[in-house]
């Protein structure tokens, strides 16, 4: 695929994600999430965090963490126009601090590098009013 200017690969993320919702499963978790930008090998995202979504502690749940990881860095790899999401192989993700019911955090994505076989992928959870790193992830896909 040739370079995509940043408005074509923003329409690109958002009808996939309109299909990850539309699907069910896991991706209808994205239906509160708003992409807000993408381009060549990467994502970016917000999201207010609801009661839904919180741990019993009261802050953003760990496994919709995980979720977003994996969703929003996989959109980041669609854009690099290798046509494929890959399969998830390895994910690592680093808590550091919680978002509380309310919070609005931004998801950043990007492809670190795509090969033949694999793609290594990152992803900051970040709280939008203070900058706060939330989370960190490293996600690793077989894309061959």
């Amino acid at each position: 695929m040739a370079m995509a200017s940043s408005t074509k690969l923003l329409s690109l993320v958002r009808t996939i994600t309109k299909h990850m919702i539309d699907d069910g499963g896991f991706g209808k978790l994205m239906d509160k999430v708003n992409i807000t930008s993408a381009g060549q090998g990467w994502c970016s995202a917000e999201m207010i965090v609801l009661h839904e979504h919180q741990n019993s502690g009261g802050t953003l749940h760990g496994g919709l963490t995980a979720t977003l990881v994996d969703n929003v860095s996989t959109l980041a790899l669609m854009t690099t126009g290798s046509g494929v999401p890959g399969v998830s192989v390895d994910m690592h993700i680093t808590y550091t601090k919680g978002a509380k019911v309310g919070e609005e955090v931004i998801i950043d994505a990007k492809t670190l590098r795509v090969g033949k076989r694999m793609a290594f992928l990152e992803v900051e959870l970040k709280k939008k009013l203070s900058g706060e790193l939330v989370a960190k992830g490293l996600h690793t896909k077989f894309v061959g």
